[in-house]
């Protein structure tokens, strides 16, 4: 008998290949991404250079916003073992957390905030966004939801089974609901007389996006919450963008008085981004660095658009893979320790492209003919020199990142922040020019010229602790093999000083000022010529006849030079050494050899995609479609032409363009007709239920994208919104 025959009626199952999302995520399969490009040597270097990069972001994040987070852990801890708060009724212990208008960042500090309440107070959290929230049953299904499942709502992936199951639906989560599970669940486990005593699981509420709820709905919820209070110990947190005001506006007396509210601030975006910038990419162990005008550009998008860390470092990961794509070149963007073996990797190819490199033409112009015919004819030569190339562009970083930081510890408090204030924006200034040419940094320098002798000894000693701490992690140059694979090597020009010889000569330096600054003088020695001059003055006959000579005393008195200090002459020495020290570690990037193998520069590149242009792309979309879908019905003879095979959206886009400021939809529709149904008579076509459909769904359409809005003067027009 077959499978499928039966006495009796019934259904027959058979195996689709249905998989556990669940189980099928312990083994994940490779994406698209990885199984092409898996085995480039190029992809297994940006692979690993960006988990090192992740790895120290993340290190960066718990150690910024570890204190803000053990607050709020300690005061949820404590919110219901105080005494205030239990003979307050219907009182509900609430944080505000303050977290800034930067939206992107907020998702990885909620989930730290989830994870610190789940390992450190209590598995019962549930987190709502406003979308989620739309009316105050939702509001309150979901909540309750997420309370009672607990760690099946939110994660424990791993742990997750065909037999575990939500132990209530969603249409069935109350308040009462959960008042009835929550003391099914805890209160039945310990006698009466110690229940007073028994320390209660607390339920946390995280609201993250405050100011995008519904006023009426939270406070409908708050009401609900401060009723249930007394039998379950709720906590709130909301997440506040802008400032408390915020929630005393959004909430009437009689509900904020149910709230106590505990206010925690958190760190300003600016300077998170700061720190990141500092810590991990702009440092010369960082094994991918950006130019100065990519810089530029990234902290733009910063400051002007979303002040966003996570989209900034999303930025520079796409600038690194616009880097590092398809050129097995890049592959000596990597560690210092690892240039020799990935130099031996390279294929005839990949140094013939090497060669071709802008920078490498001015290092060839200055070696011999003998020279220049080896780079090009031997390999194994070539690779020598580009070895010595590399580990000598990475000593320039080391003695270059240094000298940013230093220069900036000395013009950071000048007037006017000439150059600014913090490191990156002085490193973009560094990377982009030669520095010490520029007006703005010699007016810094005269600044410093008349800099008080404490705030030139505090700058001093904050310059020491920079150089003792990059003294601590210079990382050892890999000697190269003794015998040279050419004859000629040795008569290569390069240069055999370390950057950690420049760095001790600029320790010896400091420490010497610094000794000489403290204990120089600040008083003139005016003495002897105040005697001189006052003795000459009391010569001169204030008679009739002596007034000329009185004249030319008075005169030539006032053209004596000032007698400098010995402060002022240590302090004049000290900044031409300044000057002598940042002009040899400031040179821009640009100046060495290879510097493309290490440095970002091709801006124009990924410029359209990181400054996104929406205006614009959909105007191109709705005129020209078949610039994105790139079919042949679409092709127009000019940019103002329309036909029957457009979009209707596009036609309708065109054809609305044409009016004023007010649109009759009747004409709309005639004109939108005419080009569908040429052929046919204009009352037939106008009254065809099928143009009626499309001309209604295209209106709708260019309603939505905010083109057109109606019009509350005359019932039967739109109004147009844009250009």
């Amino acid at each position: 008998m077959e499978s499928t025959t039966s006495v009796s009626k019934g259904v027959f199952l058979f195996p689709n290949g249905y998989t556990n999302l669940k189980r099928a995520k312990k083994n994940p399969r490779k994406t698209m991404v990885q199984s092409i490009f898996l085995k480039e040597r190029w992809y297994e270097i940006f692979k690993r250079n960006w988990d090192s990069i992740e790895e120290q972001l993340q290190e960066l994040h718990e150690k910024t916003y570890s204190v803000l987070l053990n607050d709020i852990i300690c005061y949820l801890k404590s919110s219901y073992q105080e005494s205030e708060v239990n003979n307050l009724e219907g009182i509900i212990p609430s944080a505000t957390l303050l977290t800034g208008v930067n939206q992107p960042d907020h998702v990885n500090q909620f989930k730290s905030l989830i994870g610190l309440i789940r390992e450190e107070v209590t598995s019962h959290v549930a987190m709502v966004n406003s979308q989620d929230a739309s009316t105050l049953k939702h509001l309150v299904e979901n909540t309750v939801w997420q309370l009672i499942n607990g760690d099946n709502s939110v994660e424990s992936e791993e742990s997750y089974d065909e037999m575990s199951k939500p132990k209530f639906k969603k249409s069935r989560c109350t308040m009462k609901t959960l008042s009835n599970w929550y003391s099914n669940k805890y209160n039945d486990e310990c006698s009466p007389k110690k229940k007073r005593h028994t320390k209660r699981q607390t339920l946390v509420i995280i609201i993250p996006d405050f100011e995008s709820f519904n006023c009426n709905i939270l406070q409908d919820f708050v009401m609900i919450i401060s009723s249930y209070v007394s039998t379950l110990p709720i906590i709130l947190v909301f997440g506040v963008a802008t400032s408390v005001s915020a929630l005393h506006k959004s909430f009437p007396y009689h509900v904020s008085s149910k709230l106590l509210i505990k206010v925690f601030n958190s760190h300003p975006s600016h300077i998170y981004m700061n720190q990141v910038l500092e810590n991990i990419f702009l440092t010369h162990t960082a094994p991918f660095h950006l130019s100065g005008k990519a810089l530029e550009l990234l902290t733009d998008v910063f400051l002007f658009y979303d002040f966003s860390v996570t989209g900034i470092i999303q930025s520079i990961k796409y600038c690194m893979m616009d880097h590092y794509y398809a050129d097995n070149m890049k592959t000596l963007c990597c560690e210092r320790d690892k240039i020799d073996a990935e130099v031996m990797n390279l294929s005839s190819e990949d140094l013939e492209s090497i060669r071709r490199l802008m920078s490498f033409r001015p290092f060839l112009e200055v070696q011999d003919c003998e020279t220049k015919i080896g780079l090009f004819e031997d390999d194994n030569f070539f690779r020598e020199i580009l070895q010595k190339e590399l580990h000598k562009l990475h000593e320039y970083l080391y003695s270059f990142y240094l000298s940013v930081k230093l220069l900036c510890v000395f013009i950071r408090d000048i007037p006017k922040n000439i150059m600014g204030k913090s490191l990156r924006e002085i490193y973009a200034k560094c990377a982009t020019d030669n520095i010490v040419k520029t007006d703005g940094f010699k007016e810094c320098m005269q600044f410093l010229k008349f800099q008080s002798q404490v705030k030139l000894v505090e700058s001093i000693q904050n310059a020491l602790k920079i150089v003792n701490s990059s003294l601590q992690i210079t990382t050892p140059v890999k000697p190269l093999r003794t015998t040279p694979m050419k004859n000629n090597l040795n008569n290569i020009s390069l240069n055999s000083d370390t950057a950690e010889d420049f760095v001790k000569g600029i320790k010896i330096y400091l420490m010497t000022f610094l000794r000489q600054i403290e204990k120089a003088n600040t008083d003139a020695d005016l003495n002897g010529k105040d005697m001189e001059d006052d003795d000459d003055m009391e010569n001169v006959d204030l008679k009739s006849g002596n007034r000329y000579k009185l004249k030319e005393k008075l005169l030539k008195a006032t053209r004596v030079d000032k007698i400098q200090s010995e402060f002022e002459m240590v302090r004049s020495r000290f900044v031409i050494y300044l000057e002598e020290m940042f002009g040899r570690g400031l040179l821009p990037p640009h100046t060495q050899t290879f510097h493309e193998i290490l440095f970002f520069t091709e801006v124009s590149n990924v410029k359209k995609q990181i400054i996104g242009a929406p205006r614009g792309a959909l105007h191109v979309a709705l005129s020209n479609p078949q610039c994105y879908l790139q079919c042949q019905c679409c092709n127009l003879s000019s940019a103002e032409s329309v036909s029957e095979t457009l979009p209707d959206v596009s036609l309708a886009y065109k054809l609305h363009r044409e009016c004023g400021k007010h649109i009759n939809l009747y004409d709309w529709l005639q004109a939108f007709a005419a080009v569908l149904c040429p052929t046919e008579e204009e009352e037939n076509r106008a009254h065809d239920p099928m143009i009626q459909v499309r001309f209604t769904r295209a209106v709708a359409e260019l309603q939505f994208l905010g083109f057109i809005k109606t019009s509350k003067r005359k019932t039967d027009h739109v109004m147009r919104l844009t250009w």
